[in-house]
């Protein structure tokens, strides 16, 4: 399993911006074609930490939480998708309409998402989620 530097930009497009930077050594491997990469994030308000595991298709990205946190989110363009986010506080219906998914693989992979966001079917805000995999050499 080799390792990458996740860097990961989100941006909130709402009535105020909002944005959110991450940084993370993870693994990453491909099966089938299919590119896997596997990072911790902690929650600053608790020691729990949530795994996280990007599984990165030519189409599609699927995001799914495990740990402090729970979730699968899938991003394809132009599709809706639907999910539960189960938090020790409580659960909310989330739902994502992916309006652009470009995602270029290589030695340096980019990968942008820009969707709508809503929960419990209220729309909370349009937003931009960049991440960029680079070696950790």
């Amino acid at each position: 399993m080799n390792k990458v530097i996740v860097k990961i930009n989100s941006k909130q497009k709402n009535d105020k911006q909002n944005t959110i930077k991450m940084k993370a050594l993870a693994n990453v491997y491909t099966k089938n074609g299919i590119l896997y990469v596997i990072y911790k994030e902690k929650d600053l308000n608790e020691e729990k930490e949530t795994s996280t595991m990007l599984k990165i298709q030519k189409d599609s990205l699927t995001l799914t939480r495990t740990g402090g946190v729970q979730q699968q989110q899938v991003f394809v363009e132009g599709k809706e998708s639907v999910s539960d986010y189960i938090t020790p506080y409580g659960n909310l219906k989330m739902k994502v309409k992916t309006h652009r998914l470009e995602i270029i693989t290589g030695m340096n992979s980019i990968i942008k998402i820009d969707y709508a966001l809503y929960i419990n079917n209220s729309w909370q805000s349009d937003n931009e989620l960049m991440i960029r995999l680079e070696p950790a050499n």
